[in-house]
């Protein structure tokens, strides 16, 4: 096995456990949700070929288990 498919191994199987992780109410918190928006960040360019009804089903998940709130911060 190449290091190259290695690395896809361990990155998918990291996937797989952060979702398992964000259906876990007692593994939910900020810490996982930043995790999980920095994987995102990092493949922004993979969310246009995702189905709208996959990321709705995510943005529906986060909304409705997200131990904290969002707010946002203006710059003065």
């Amino acid at each position: 096995m190449s290091n190259k498919e290695t690395v896809n191994r361990i990155y998918n199987k990291f996937l797989s456990v952060l979702l398992e992780d964000l259906n876990d109410s007692s593994k939910c918190s900020p810490g996982l949700y930043q995790v999980i928006r920095g994987v995102i960040q990092d493949n922004k360019e993979l969310l246009d070929t995702l189905p709208n009804d996959s990321i709705t089903a995510v943005e529906n998940k986060l909304a409705s288990s997200v131990p904290f709130k969002f707010t946002s911060s203006k710059a003065v």
